[in-house]
């Protein structure tokens, strides 16, 4: 059997959200006896390491037909975001030949590039996030006024995108139940998972991460919270503790904070497993965006105590089961959440076991794999 995986960004090019979701997908795919071809964006200089594919087929995302391809965006209603995706998907779809299975992640971001091209095969659609509603609380709470007006017109963008990728799929996925119940009806969530390790240690120093792409946007304002208002407040009632800030592009102002008042940067990760089992507590102080929050589910893996804000342990809810993470809202709450563990390595010890639990029970990424085998078996057999 054959199959097409189609991606904005090709996997293995960077750490985003869609790209470790294609590695996943790459996974289920090869466990389900496909044959697959992996087509998706490429930036210039990027070389794309995509072992278990057996055909990449990779589509250059030149920055030269931006604004044409923004002006066509503009007149047609299609998402803008789309522009960014411009290049020649459907010559690649048309390379690929007839196959067996499509799977198609963030369709709504690719539609004006692929209308026409994804053939008689099986859809199934991937939205992994609920674009248009994370557009809508963008369009609210992002604090620059150009961001927000920029979301409102977007925001219903992406809605008819969304509704018109989901049009003729064979099967709907989301990451969350939070995305799938924002999304058109028939989506399902299947939640990315973690690799579950052998635990990290119980006694730990008193080190708090902060964990994610660090130049996206709802990451970068956290980050830039906890520096300016959170982190204050813990260090005057712990002065020996340590903040670990670990992701992907790291921007200037965060990598500004390194070696200073406890503040550690590294940027990117290398073994992020590793990296936080030197952690005692985890903090997710994260307002915006939608998908499957990774870096609690991965504090969770890594037997690491969770203050988080409620959005994002609302997202990390499993088949009803909520989270074992401390929620806090405001700078003060947060603050002494975090000191409390800081103060009390028992509680942070058994609180961190507790999500060790959580994530071996609702967040084994094997259970995912065979999940999603399952979705493109449905599709196949869907009338």
């Amino acid at each position: 059997m054959k199959a097409v995986l189609l991606v904005p960004r090709l996997p293995g090019t960077g750490f985003t959200g869609d790209r470790l979701r294609a590695e996943i997908h790459l996974l289920a795919l090869n466990d389900a006896g496909f044959e697959t071809t992996v087509i998706g964006g490429t930036a210039p200089g990027e070389e794309p390491r995509v072992p278990l594919a057996a055909c990449v087929r990779a589509v250059p995302l030149a920055p030269s037909r931006l604004p044409f391809a923004l002006a066509r965006a503009l007149v047609s209603g299609d998402p803008l975001q789309s522009a960014l995706f411009s290049g020649a998907f459907r010559t690649a779809l048309k390379q690929a030949g007839r196959m067996d299975l499509v799977v198609a992640i963030l369709l709504p971001r690719l539609l004006p590039h692929v209308v026409g091209a994804l053939g008689e095969a099986p859809l199934v659609v991937d939205f992994v996030d609920a674009l248009a509603e994370a557009a809508r609380q963008a369009a609210r709470h992002d604090p620059a006024p150009w961001r927000r007006g920029y979301w409102a017109v977007e925001a219903p963008r992406l809605a008819r995108a969304e509704a018109r990728a989901a049009a003729g799929a064979a099967g709907l996925l989301a990451t969350t139940p939070f995305d799938a119940a924002h999304l058109p009806a028939g989506t399902r969530a299947v939640a990315n998972g973690v690799m579950l390790l052998p635990p990290g240690p119980a006694e730990r120093a008193p080190a708090v991460a902060f964990t994610g792409r660090l130049m996206y946007r709802p990451n970068r304002l956290a980050a830039r919270r906890l520096l300016r208002e959170i982190w204050p407040r813990v260090r005057r009632a712990v002065p020996d503790a340590r903040l670990l800030l670990g992701g992907a592009d790291a921007p200037d102002e965060i990598r500004a904070s390194h070696g200073r008042e406890g503040v550690e940067v590294v940027s990117p990760v290398p073994d992020m497993a590793a990296f936080l089992r030197r952690a005692r507590i985890v903090v997710a102080p994260v307002d915006l965006g939608t998908g499957t929050p990774n870096k609690l589910f991965e504090a969770f893996e890594a037997g690491a105590a969770v203050v988080a804000s409620p959005g994002v342990i609302a997202r990390a809810a499993s088949s009803g089961a909520p989270p074992p993470a401390r929620s806090a809202v405001m700078d003060e709450e947060f603050a002494r959440e975090i000191a409390g563990y800081l103060t009390d390595s028992v509680r942070a010890a058994r609180d961190g076991a507790a999500g060790r639990a959580f994530a071996e029970a609702h967040a084994d990424r094997r259970v995912s794999v065979a999940a999603l085998v399952a979705a493109y078996r449905a599709a196949r057999e869907k009338p």
